[in-house]
């Protein structure tokens, strides 16, 4: 069951994070072309930066599904086996609480935006939909991590992304 919900919110995430990529470089694109042309795309840079938005928010989950984002370790060569294992398994919680912090911080934002009734600056598009998008998205990628970290308790490697693309 947890699979097929796993399934679904990284299928979301990847249909959402491909269209706004999609719609972002079209709208760059036409923007472009419109310069060069004297007739650059009416409130293009708020088009792009809420497709922006999307796009991050929406592939947060599936970079932290698959564990795949950047970390640094400067003296993790020198470490131990044990070390080594103590140093995943704190990094693993603090992922996992920062994701929840930021997503209730997201949250309360939208909140907060949905409140004063903030709008954009060009199209004066109400911003609390857009951030509270964020947010799922945000939630979601709290959801896979919460579950690498369970992986990575149990003493489990984070499976490929070959993996998640399958139906079980």
């Amino acid at each position: 069951m947890i699979d097929k919900i796993n399934l679904w919110l990284a299928r979301l995430s990847s249909l959402v994070a491909g269209i706004a990529i999609v719609l972002m470089t079209i709208v760059a694109f036409v923007d472009v072309i419109g310069r060069k042309l004297n007739h650059p795309l009416d409130g293009a840079e708020e088009y792009v930066s809420l497709m922006l938005l999307i796009f991050f928010f929406g592939a947060l989950p599936l970079v932290v599904r698959d564990d795949s984002h950047i970390r640094v370790g400067l003296l993790s060569d020198l470490y131990r086996p044990l070390a080594t294992r103590i140093e995943k398994y704190f990094t693993c919680l603090v992922e996992l609480l920062s994701l929840g912090v930021l997503t209730y911080m997201i949250f309360d934002q939208a909140d907060r935006l949905a409140r004063f009734g903030t709008l954009s600056v060009h199209f004066l598009l109400p911003m609390a939909p857009w951030v509270l998008l964020a947010a799922i998205f945000t939630a979601i990628a709290t959801w896979f991590m919460a579950q690498v970290a369970l992986d990575v308790l149990r003493g489990r490697e984070v499976q490929s992304s070959s993996h998640h693309d399958k139906a079980e």
